[in-house]
């Protein structure tokens, strides 16, 4: 069976998570092994959640499938 793409990415010590970048919004982050970085797009935490947990899912399998591909 298959690893879920957040599992193959914490197991290798890379996380993506949301940041506070002003008042009302946010940005995405990477960390790959404490190399922090962070993502141009910005959400609107009240009217954007959905786009922002579903782009955080989208960086997780994108990452997931480069490891399984090395």
């Amino acid at each position: 069976m298959e690893e879920k793409p957040m599992v193959t990415c914490i197991k290798n010590n890379i996380k993506v998570y949301p940041i506070v970048y002003d008042l009302y919004n946010m940005k995405i982050e990477v960390d790959y092994d404490g190399r922090k970085k962070q993502g141009v797009d910005i959400y609107n935490w009240r009217t954007q959640q959905k786009q922002l947990q579903e782009k955080i899912i989208e960086l997780y399998e994108i990452l997931a499938k480069n490891i399984q591909s090395r």
